[in-house]
């Protein structure tokens, strides 16, 4: 089996350098000792993903490389600084079995790597409805379900997702038990004036308003991913959602009513995460 160099994917002669030398030498060592890369699986201008190995354990891994020039905030962890996606993938996996765990992670010179988990027989949503087409009520609330609740323990430690879609959901192909991932936009709940994550799942006033609420955001994009569950269809254009009513004829007169109760133009007439809790 090959080495893969992590580093391959970023060479910079501008290498951004957050902490001491010193930590970045031990963090090397120590991931030398502990892990191997096997394959690169994903690269994207956010990340490189790649397949490996815990040395000791033989268990397989999945490895994250940040590049330092796509982080914005860093956070204090233990006497260093690191990618606030790192730390609030840690913290948000301490709330909620539903958050895939981290194993470990690292700095290098122009990157941080981040060592998760690798889940058996799964998928990302957006994978699964498009093999399956449109799920039955039974078992898009069965998902569902799960979904609401990560995010509600997400949300009773104080974080905020904030880009929720069907890809950053991984799911079971058997048992249907869902995991959920990438915190590159994870924040604080409240109020907030930097909009991040995917446009097409954003609610409308994160285009019109200057600050807005991360927890009702948050709803609207779970209700995307409820919709696209149910009907296999989401299309947002000009900062509107334009629901497939030709589709909707098949749900039940309460599922139309969530919908329609989530996609409202008013934020204040929308449902919150304890709405649905109580509802589902």
């Amino acid at each position: 089996m090959s080495r893969h160099s992590i580093e391959s994917g970023y060479i910079s002669d501008e290498e951004k350098t957050f902490t001491t030398e010193k930590i970045i030498k031990e963090d090397a060592k120590r991931f030398q000792k502990n892990f191997t890369i096997e394959e690169e699986l994903i690269k994207s201008a956010n990340g490189v993903i790649y397949s490996g190995f815990e040395l000791r354990s033989g268990e397989p891994a999945i490895f994250k490389q940040i590049p330092k020039t796509s982080i914005n905030n860093f956070v204090s962890y233990k006497g260093r600084q690191i990618p606030s996606e790192i730390f609030y993938h840690l913290k948000a996996a301490e709330a909620s079995e539903a958050v895939v765990k981290i194993i470990d992670f690292f700095e290098r010179k122009s990157s941080f790597v981040l060592v998760m988990e690798k889940l058996e027989n799964v998928t990302d949503l957006y994978e699964f409805v498009g093999e399956m087409g449109p799920l039955s009520e039974e078992a898009a609330l069965f998902i569902f379900k799960q979904v609401i609740e990560a995010i509600s323990e997400l949300a009773d430690v104080g974080i905020s997702h904030r880009d929720i879609k069907d890809e950053n959901i991984l799911i079971n192909r058997e048992t249907l038990q869902v995991f959920i991932i990438d915190f590159g936009c994870a924040s604080r709940t409240g109020l907030s004036s930097n909009p991040c994550g995917t446009p097409e799942y954003w609610a409308p006033e994160v285009f019109t308003e200057t600050e807005v609420e991360t927890e009702i955001t948050d709803c609207w994009a779970l209700g995307a991913v409820f919709y696209i569950m149910l009907t296999g269809s989401w299309k947002f254009e000009n900062n509107k959602v334009t629901r497939n009513f030709v589709l909707e004829q098949h749900l039940s007169e309460n599922i139309v009513t969530v919908f329609d109760r989530l996609f409202h133009d008013n934020p204040a007439c929308r449902l919150y995460l304890s709405d649905l809790i109580n509802m589902f």
